[in-house]
Order: C-alpha cells, then structure tokens, then sequence
C-alpha cells in the first residue's frame, strides 16, 4: 500500500512541475544517456516467510541506437539495516532501454548480468555472487531539452548457489539524454 501512495505521488508531482506538459514534445534521444534514481524497494527470497521494505535505487549511462532504443550498463541495488545487522543485494547489467513510441516517453528495460547479496553484521560478512536479471519499466516527463524526471518500476532476480532473492523497487529517477 505504502508503495501504491508513493506511485501515485511521484505521478501528482511529475505532472504538476511547470513546464512539463509544454516539455513533452518532441521526446528527442541522441548520444549519450545518464539515469540516477532513488526509491523504496521490497526484499524476498526463496524460503522465506515475509518481504522486507528498504531503499533502493539505481544507476544506468550509455549510447542512443535509435530513437526508441538504447543500450548501456545499469547497477540496481536494495539495502536495509536494522539492530547493527545490513543486508544488501544489488545487480550490475547489460540493459536495453525501449521506447515503443520514438516520440514518447514510455520505456521498457531489461538487463542481464551480475548480482550479489550480502549479509553484515560489525565486522562480519557473508557475500554470495551468482547471475542476475533486471526487467522495469518508466517514464521520461520531459523538463528541459535534454533532460527527464522518471519516474520507474524494476524487479531484479537474483541466483547464486546457496540463495536465490528478488526485489521490486518503485521511484523517481532523473534522465539526461
């Protein structure tokens, strides 16, 4: 529920930005592209009873094919901390950014690669590194020229060999094409 208001906010305010309704047009992507966003997150993994909300974020750059398709690497990462103990899991990928409307803001993103959890506690530290896979979606609300408020969802999966987690994470991000 908590994540729904968070969506809901992050539209209300992308749309009540001034200028951004005259920014839409036209959705030009060329070059280069930079991502940063930040957000809220939930945790799960295999045998575990419940999921665990913390903050999340993400960062992508990369290079424009065309104007409904870029390509680039992105890290997507979960923590949260509680009684001294972190938990963590994060992904580094090669992604594709889709835009099915060359003149839209609407995109689909996908990445394959890396990804690790760790668990810490003080001085003590377990890691596991296995493969990754980020899928997500966002939109580009247009406030400049060459730059986006975005707001996004992502789900990243992640397996190693003694654990095998996801995280759905939902936030507001900033695009620089």
């Amino acid at each position: 529920m908590k994540a729904l208001r968070f969506a809901t906010l992050l539209g209300i305010l992308a749309l009540a930005l001034p200028g951004t309704a005259d920014a839409q047009t036209p959705q030009a992507r060329d070059g280069f592209w930079f991502n940063v966003g930040l957000g809220y997150g939930s945790l799960g993994c295999e045998n575990c009873d419940s999921r665990e909300g913390g903050v999340s974020g993400g960062l992508s750059l990369g290079t424009t094919l065309s104007s409904k398709l870029l390509v680039g690497v992105g890290t997507t990462a979960w923590t949260k901390e509680e009684d001294g103990a972190r938990l963590t899991a994060g992904t580094l990928t090669a992604l594709a950014r889709f835009y099915p409307s060359a003149a839209g803001g609407l995109f689909l993103v996908g990445g394959l690669g890396l990804g690790s959890v760790e668990a810490s506690f003080g001085d003590l530290s377990v890691r596991e590194n296995g493969g990754a896979v980020v899928l997500g979606l966002g939109y580009d609300f247009r406030i400049g020229s060459n730059m986006s408020l975005t707001p996004f969802w992502n789900g990243a999966g992640i397996s190693a060999s003694d654990v095998t987690t996801n995280y759905g994470q939902i936030g507001l991000g900033f695009t620089m094409h």
